[in-house]
């Protein structure tokens, strides 16, 4: 089974990111705090990281910089707001040229649909990994 961690300050995101990929088969991680964030990736590995970008204390930017010195791993980075995170944004040109264009990492725009969240989550790190139980006849 692959795991992930979910980190955002808002808690109905959260809720329903871990719903839904746990329907999937995905364990899910959440927290609301960096630093807590930062504890869970020192003490597990994780197949991807979703990362809200707009957060009190540490932003997504430098959170994503602080974990790819310590673990690299997939980020799919969530935003509400599309002006927050575009070719245009201060370090946007480089993180597009390391990581977007190696597959590593992706973007998710709030509000979004279940079926963008699943495509993005599976085009990083694939399915779940869980095999269906299938019924003996």
């Amino acid at each position: 089974m692959k795991t992930i961690l979910a980190i955002d300050d808002d808690h109905w995101v959260l809720e329903t990111l871990r719903d839904a990929l746990t329907t999937h088969g995905y364990e899910v991680l959440t927290t609301v705090s960096a630093d807590e964030a930062t504890c869970i990736l020192g003490e597990q590995r994780v197949d991807l990281v979703l990362l809200d970008l707009n957060m009190p204390g540490k932003n997504g930017f430098e959170l994503y910089r602080l974990f790819q010195s310590r673990q690299p791993v997939p980020v799919l980075f969530v935003s509400g707001c599309s002006r927050s995170f575009s070719p245009h944004s201060d370090g946007f040109e480089s993180l597009w040229t390391n990581e977007f264009a190696q597959g590593m990492t992706d973007i998710l725009y709030k509000p979004f649909s279940l079926a963008t969240l699943y495509e993005k989550v599976e085009g990083l790190i694939g399915d779940s990994g869980v095999v269906p139980h299938e019924s003996t006849h």
